[in-house]
Order: structure tokens, then sequence, then C-alpha cells
């Protein structure tokens, strides 16, 4: 028994570790470019000399960047509502479907979200110019939206599996119908699970580079390319401004869904 409690407190010890560790990687990094987007110099230097909000007010005076922030706006907004509208249905068709494969569906959604994004954004760019459809939004819509159907359908899938089926039978057998059912007793306790597949499928929609830079149209460059390309060229904190923009934009989505719906409450399954 000595020996297991020890082994227990060993391995709480190295997950807690591995866990801050993972936190540092992925946190310094961005508060590090947060701090040289507010730096006086005109070029990228870290730690910080000064302080200024100038170079977040040279975003606005940047007519490319505000248009390609447009861009990427748009895109993410119209991938998350057709991850959203397709991701439901195949959620309720992968838990709740009494068709032979419906256990398959949940693997075939999964499967493009596999693939390396360079991979999968090179198999579009080459099977549109195939069929005669060359680089441009609406492909690029299309590739971020077979990339990220996924989230939103397992996440939806989780929640789904754990909901207590008697309320639905309770609500049909007081008269209401399907449609009604659906409406006012399951697709709120779904809500959590959708905001958080719609959260994160917005935020890596906006931000995503390696679909992008082979999809995009060369006349609409959304935001990632065209802050790559800003790498290669300008040594200035202009790009870390745009970086903090990002930054504080996915904030600013999980935050006004951690107040509204309350994500504490999409837990996955229950047992």
């Amino acid at each position: 028994m000595k020996r297991l409690r020890w082994l227990d407190r060993a391995g709480l010890v190295v997950i807690v570790a591995l866990a801050a560790l993972s936190l540092i990687i992925l946190i310094v990094p961005a508060l590090i470019v947060f701090a040289i987007s507010f730096d006086t110099r005109q070029y990228v230097s870290f730690p910080p000399t000064g302080f200024t909000v100038g170079w977040y007010e040279a975003i606005l005076d940047q007519r490319q960047i505000v248009g390609a922030f447009l861009t990427s706006f748009k895109v993410a907004g119209l991938v998350t509502a057709i991850c959203i509208a397709l991701g439901l249905p195949a959620a309720l068709a992968a838990v709740r479907g009494r068709f032979p494969g419906a256990s398959a569906v949940g693997v075939f959604v999964m499967a493009p979200h596999t693939i390396p994004g360079i991979v999968l954004g090179v198999a579009v760019l080459f099977a549109g110019a195939s069929a005669g459809f060359p680089a441009s939004t609406a492909m690029l819509i299309i590739a971020l939206s077979c990339f990220f159907l996924a989230l939103v359908t397992r996440l939806t899938m989780a929640q789904l599996t754990g909901l207590d089926p008697a309320l639905e039978r309770a609500s049909l057998n007081l008269g209401a119908s399907r449609l009604r059912t659906f409406a006012r007793i399951t697709l709120p306790q779904l809500l959590p699970a959708l905001f958080a597949g719609a959260a994160f499928t917005f935020i890596e929609a906006f931000d995503n580079v390696s679909v992008a830079m082979f999809t995009h149209s060369y006349r609409e460059r959304p935001l990632p390319v065209e802050l790559l390309s800003m790498v290669e060229t300008d040594n200035s904190p202009l790009v870390a401004a745009i970086s903090g923009v990002e930054i504080l934009l996915a904030c600013a989505i999980l935050i006004v869904g951690a107040l509204t719906l309350g994500l504490e409450r999409f837990s996955g399954p229950q047992r």
C-alpha cells in the first residue's frame, strides 16, 4: 500500500510538472509577442524599452492589413456557420442514428482532420485545378470547413452521448412533437458543446495558415497569409501588434462564451 501511495504521489508530481511546462511553452511566447507590440523601438527586440500603442494605431492605417482582417473574419464566420450546420446533424446521426453504418459517420467526419493541413491544402489546390476551380476565397472556405468540421461534430457527439433520454421521452409523452422536443429540450443542453466547437472553429479558421496559403484568393489574402508575408519583409513591432489583436480576439471569444453560456457546463459524456 505504501508503495502504491508513493507511486500515486510521484505520478501526480509528474502530471503537474508536465502541465506547468506545457502552459509555459504555450503561454510565455504569446506574452513575449504581446509585450513587444508595445515597444517604442522601430525593430523587434525584447525586453521592451518603452510603452506605446502607436503600433496598434498603425494597423488602421494599413489598408491591406485591414482588408486581410475583414477577409479572415468573413472566412472564419462562414466556416463556423457551415460546420455548425453540418456538424449538428452529423453528430445526431452518429449517436442517435439507427441506420447501417451510423457509427462510421463520426469516423468519416474525422478523416480530414487527421490529415496535416499542408497536405490537405495541396490536395484541395490540385483537385480544384483539375476541375477548373482555381484558388479562391470559396475554395478556402470549403477546405477549412472540411478540416474543422470534426471539432464541432466530436464535441457535440460527446455532449449528446451524456444527455438523459428520459427528458426527451417525457416531452414526447406529454404531447410535444419531435421538432419541439429537440428545440426545447435537446438543443439547449447542446449549446455549450456547440459554442465550444464554434469558438474553436472560428479561432482556428481565422488563424489558419497551412491550408490558407495554398487555397486563398490572391486578390483577397487572409490575415495569416498577409502576416506570414510581413514577417519575411518587415522587422517592426507592427507584426507583433497584429498578433496581439489575434490573441485578444481569441481571448474575447472564450471569455464571452464563459460568461454567457458557461463552458464549464460542457463536461462531455457522463457516466
